[in-house]
């Protein structure tokens, strides 16, 4: 589904739309659809956990801020009782999971920090 930089392409995308809140109102994006699309977002996002703290360090302010993004993201998923480890268990997330993981592996390390500072210095 990715190509090699697809990974700071398709996060920044969905960066972007976390930043001006979007609805999935139009009707055209079915429910699962929207919650493959999110499932995918929370993937990337779980990369990002996984990595930044090797790139800039551990940091609260990183922490706070990728857990508003993924709350973002799962509160406009379909089933409202949805979590982060409750999607652990999901085989398409972990799909997905394995996709971001390996388009990551693919992105240089200057654009992997800029993408870890995006979100340290990300504001609601």
């Amino acid at each position: 589904m990715r190509h090699l930089s697809n990974f700071i392409r398709v996060f920044g995308v969905s960066f972007a739309l976390l930043a001006a809140p979007t609805v999935f109102a139009d009707e055209a994006v079915s429910a699962a659809e929207a919650d493959a699309l999110i499932k995918d977002d929370i993937a990337n996002a779980q990369v990002l956990i996984e990595m930044c703290p090797s790139i800039i360090g551990k940091n609260a302010n990183f922490d706070q801020n990728i857990k508003k993004i993924v709350d973002s993201y799962l509160s406009n998923y379909s089933n409202k009782s949805t979590t982060l480890d409750s999607l652990q268990k999901d085989s398409e997330f972990q799909n997905l999971l394995t996709d971001a993981r390996q388009a990551a592996k693919e992105v240089g390390q200057a654009e992997q920090k800029s993408v870890c500072e995006d979100v340290l210095n990300y504001e609601e």
